[in-house]
């Protein structure tokens, strides 16, 4: 069964949308064994990078995802920062059983390091992620190209 995964109208002229729109799509497809996190989701994420001016909202309904350009509704969490920052969550590794980030190797290594630095530096926040840990563990999980 292919993942529920969709683009809200007018989210096509957004690239960042459409870009995590394939993403979510494409992890979902490769890694099967994600559609249960996937499918346990239900809060609304928002994204924002600042340097590009663009933002988009993932809109997870327990088994399907809209993608709407731009803030859309009140978000659950919002993860906001400079693109890069934002981008390289995806690449976070993903390796125990809570969705932490517990990188194996030293490139896990220097990501998550390089996460924590754009906190410290502030070029990442992450509202209302200290209310939602079990949204952002799921979404980890879901976002992560590793695993």
């Amino acid at each position: 069964m292919s993942p529920d995964v969709t683009l809200a109208p007018g989210a096509e002229d957004n690239g960042f949308a459409s870009m995590l729109c394939d993403l979510l799509r494409q992890n979902l497809e490769a890694k099967p064994h994600k559609m249960r996190d996937f499918n346990e989701l239900h809060a609304r994420v928002a994204l924002v990078a600042d340097d590009a001016d663009v933002a988009c909202t993932l809109d997870f309904q327990r088994g399907r995802v809209t993608v709407h350009g731009g803030v859309y509704g009140v978000p659950d969490v919002t993860i906001r920062g400079q693109s890069e920052a934002i981008l390289s969550l995806s690449n976070l590794p993903v390796t125990t059983r809570l969705g932490l980030p517990i990188p194996r190797d030293p490139d896990g290594r220097a990501v998550l390091r390089g996460l924590v630095q754009a906190l410290g530096r502030r070029e990442l926040s992450l509202h209302g992620a200290v209310f939602r840990l079990g949204v952002m563990s799921r979404l980890g999980r879901v976002m992560s190209v590793d695993g």
